[in-house]
């Protein structure tokens, strides 16, 4: 069960960052304009944030298993519908990429975390592993494809089909009901969590995710642009030497399990963090290609494991609740996709790329100052206190 939601978390990497590399072919197909297609992309992101908002009780009334197996089904059809020669349906297409991905996001945490309890985060970061990989993969089908004269859509499309009816079938040993809500009651013992993955407070933990994605996505759409304008990078060598970057987080997530187990997930967080800090660093300041893209990919195995590890402490919080934190922490990635990049791209049109680009140490610093502050408040404290109440405000207003 775990491979198959390693796999189908793959699914989802391979379309999403894929994406990127077919919107030129698919603009081509079209015979549309650049902004007709650019904003295919922004659906996952908003995708993301109605699932933040409702995709609690979508999960909680159709059960695991379901969604799961509808979501990687999904994924299949919107790729399928996005290479159609008709826009409408590859507006559609794009519409249930987004959807399916959301509802994959909001749901595969919470069977893992159920599944491997203390090991959480290191299943987590395995599952960013695979789908990291796939991430790479996808990029270099397209052009393959393309070197050969042949049809975008065999490098996008043409893979992605066997391996979600692989994938689907395999999902049926997840179990219906994972972590289902239900209201404490007299005489529950307390439910034995290793540090760090104890209940506790929902919206400290919603910020470091918030944060954690917020730095990544900047890495991951504006590295190719800064190579351009820093390094006068071409067309083809810019993506490449961004890629460093997916190279990077590859690599620290594949390595997830002997990096997080025995380790307070905060004092992860102050590690990944530093390294980050050093990686952007030296990206954002040797003048040389080769020392640049050298500080990226190191910038990659530091943001690798933000996002599992600060991801995990979200659906722990809420034990009795892991769906509604589960999709509180979607909720949090699709702000951050939408709107950091987007202030990045706002900051260099009135400051230049690279000071604009200083948001990213910035967001660091205050991400490890979180961590900080945290793990020095527990020194005071045995445990976070449990507080579902600070959580934002559901669709119902609790």
């Amino acid at each position: 069960m775990t491979v198959a939601l390693y796999a189908a978390l793959g699914v989802l990497g391979y379309l999403l960052n894929g994406l990127g590399s077919v919107l030129g072919p698919l603009q081509r197909q079209l015979g549309v304009d650049r902004t007709a297609v650019a904003y295919y992309p922004s659906l996952f992101a908003l995708a993301l944030i109605a699932v933040g908002l409702i995709g609690n009780r979508v999960v909680s009334r159709l059960g695991h298993r379901l969604v799961l197996r509808a979501a990687v089904v999904g994924l299949a059809l919107g790729a399928l519908f996005l290479g159609s020669p008709t826009r409408q349906i590859t507006l559609i297409g794009a519409i249930v990429l987004g959807g399916s991905g959301a509802f994959l996001v909001q749901a595969l945490p919470i069977v893992l975390t159920e599944r491997h309890r203390a090991a959480a985060p290191a299943a987590l970061g395995e599952a960013n592993a695979v789908s990291s990989l796939a991430s790479i993969l996808a990029p270099s089908a397209v052009a393959l494809t393309a070197a050969v004269g042949a049809d975008w859509r065999l490098g996008y499309v043409a893979p992605v089909l066997p391996a979600a009816v692989v994938v689907a079938i395999l999902l049926r040993a997840v179990p219906n009901a994972v972590g289902a809500a239900r209201p404490a009651m007299a005489g529950d013992l307390p439910d034995v969590a290793p540090p760090g993955l104890e209940p506790g407070a929902l919206m400290p933990r919603w910020i470091d995710v918030l944060l954690a994605v917020s730095v990544e996505f900047c890495l991951v759409f504006w590295a190719a642009d800064a190579f351009t304008e820093w390094h006068g990078a071409g067309p083809a060598t810019a993506p490449t030497l961004a890629a460093l970057f997916l190279v990077g987080m590859a690599l620290a997530r594949t390595a997830a399990t002997p990096l997080t187990t025995g380790h307070h997930p905060l004092r992860v967080i102050l590690a990944a963090c530093g390294t980050a800090g050093a990686g952007f660093f030296a990206f954002w300041l040797i003048p040389g290609t080769l020392g640049a893209a050298a500080g990226l990919l190191v910038a990659g195995l530091g943001v690798a494991l933000l996002y599992p590890v600060t991801l995990s402490r979200v659906v722990a919080a809420w034990p009795h609740d892991m769906d509604r934190a589960s999709a509180r922490a979607a909720l949090a990635s699709g702000t951050a996709i939408g709107l950091a990049p987007l202030c990045l791209a706002g900051l260099a049109d009135q400051f230049r790329l690279h000071t604009a680009y200083l948001i990213v140490p910035a967001l660091l610093a205050t991400l490890a100052a979180h961590a900080a502050f945290r793990l020095l408040r527990r020194r005071r404290t045995t445990a976070d206190p449990v507080s579902p109440g600070t959580a934002l405000p559901s669709a119902s207003g609790s």
